[in-house]
């Protein structure tokens, strides 16, 4: 298939899914989605017809895990971010074949995301290969730090070894050791579901390898459940793939493999309960929701190991508009830092809570030093972005952070858009100020939109701008037609 094909997929799941992951745009990419078939679309393919592509830019945003640790998101120029998968879907044309029915993550003819559906369809699978055999028990196991420690130049060789074509290879070989020298980061970019197809390919001996053995696997992404008849089948079977593993620089996560009896492992892929308590909770079940909030209060009582249900039971929770986890989430906004997307997601739509939940978003940024904590001063104004939430606090807070260039540009692009969309009368001036200083391209087109916000943009500096060669101009073209409702992060 032509190279336009593959362009055009990309760019349907940026537009369309990618979005709505871990790092959405702030405009939902409107300026380049506008601008796709009015040039656009036209540039990208010739620029990803050159072998040396990209990138020119690598932000890492740290992304919580949990409490503490972190994993590393790679965030390119929206160019750069297309190139990847484009190269990356054009191989994965190639590689997808290699591939056992058994991986169920990234393939060609599912969403290439992370999907809930094909997680749950991951699970499903296990729970029937255990149920086939009375006798059959469950290991589970995953791999360290899985992205960071691919090695390029083993995947180089992996990808050569299954047919791709010598121009695709050098393209992504150049992309991913740029990428590397530019950025604290190594390995595949994490974020992408380019990569996860990538992933699939390097796991491809450690897969053959337990099939070898004899047993049952099933995976989803280095997430892999192992089925056999005894512990000392099972823990052979983890200790040669995990001999494997390290023969491609990589290593079985010990804190997360355990081999688990036949009981347990039912229980552990037992969703019954949970499916049971969410049909009768909808239904409007007095029962149910008597059970879903003892299992948030157990939940919330376990720590991280019971995060999967707080989850599950603030999705429930804020579909039914049940106010039961409210006080909950007002108190845990800062130590649940990681999960706070959810807990505010949770929060906006418990609508006699409004003025709690601006109280405590104002206190949040007012009572601590969120200085390390950009993923949770995004959510903040991402959220106050959604709710209409107009505050003299957290619009003080915005300014700070956008002034402050130590800061990961991500967060100043919602403090950016967060100003332009509650501006007063001194908020354009400063705002323009902001933009003659500003150093970063990215920055500087969400003080465009804000500019634009707060209707304080001179015509002249738009039209300049969409006849440059910066690709500011599809930010500038995309203002210009003067759109009446700008589109808010998702």
């Amino acid at each position: 298939m032509a190279k336009a094909h593959y362009l055009d997929l990309a760019a349907g799941r940026l537009f369309n899914v990618e979005s709505r992951q871990e790092l959405p745009d702030i405009i939902n990419f409107r300026d380049i989605s506008s601008s796709w078939k009015d040039g656009y679309r036209r540039e990208m393919l010739g620029h990803i017809s050159r072998v040396a592509c990209g990138p020119n830019r690598v932000e890492i945003i740290e992304h919580p895990k949990d409490p503490i640790s972190v994993r590393p998101l790679a965030r390119f120029d929206i160019k750069d971010r297309l190139t990847y998968e484009t190269i990356v879907a054009q191989i994965a044309y190639t590689t997808d074949g290699l591939l056992s029915d058994n991986v169920f993550s990234y393939r060609t003819h599912r969403s290439q995301i992370h999907s809930v559906e094909d997680w749950l369809e991951w699970r499903d699978q296990a729970r029937k290969i255990l149920e086939s055999d009375s006798l059959l028990t469950m290991a589970r196991t995953d791999v360290a730090s899985f992205y960071e420690h691919i090695d390029i130049d083993i995947l180089k060789l992996d990808l050569a070894r299954a047919g791709v074509d010598d121009l695709l290879l050098s393209q992504l070989y150049n992309f991913l050791q740029r990428f590397q020298q530019q950025s604290h980061a190594w390995g595949l970019p994490q974020g992408s579901s380019a990569s996860g197809a990538l992933s699939n390919v390097y796991l491809l001996p450690y897969d053959e390898y337990i099939r070898q053995s004899g047993v049952q696997h099933v995976r989803y992404s280095d997430d892999t459940y192992i089925f056999g008849y005894n512990w000392e089948q099972l823990r052979s079977v983890l200790a040669g793939a995990n001999q494997a593993l390290r023969a491609r620089r990589l290593t079985i996560a010990s804190k997360k493999t355990e081999i688990l009896d036949r009981s347990a492992s039912l229980d552990h892929l037992d969703d019954s309960f949970h499916d049971q308590v969410s049909y009768f909770y909808y239904r409007g079940s007095l029962h149910a929701k008597k059970l879903l909030r003892e299992l948030f209060t157990k939940a919330t009582e376990q720590g991280s190991a019971g995060e999967r249900d707080v989850k599950f039971s603030l999705t429930r929770f804020r579909r039914k508009r049940d106010a039961t986890a409210v006080q909950w989430a007002l108190s845990n906004l800062k130590d649940l830092h990681h999960i706070s997307d959810q807990i505010l997601r949770y929060m906006e739509n418990i609508p006699k809570h409004r003025e709690d939940m601006i109280s405590t978003l104002e206190s949040t940024v007012l009572d601590f030093n969120l200085t390390d904590y950009s993923y949770l001063e995004r959510n903040i104004l991402h959220s106050a972005l959604r709710k209409q939430i107009k505050s003299k606090v957290l619009k003080d807070y915005a300014w700070a952070i956008l002034r402050d260039r130590n800061r990961p540009n991500y967060p100043r692009e919602f403090a950016a858009r967060y100003i332009g969309r509650f501006s007063e009368m001194a908020d354009g001036p400063l705002l323009r100020m902001q933009y003659e200083t500003e150093g970063s391209e990215p920055v500087q087109r969400a003080i465009l939109v804000a500019l634009y916000e707060c209707h304080y943009i001179p015509p002249f500096l738009l039209e300049g701008l969409s006849e440059s060669t910066s690709d500011l101009r599809w930010t500038a073209r995309y203002l210009l037609r003067e759109p009446p409702v700008i589109p808010l992060p998702k």
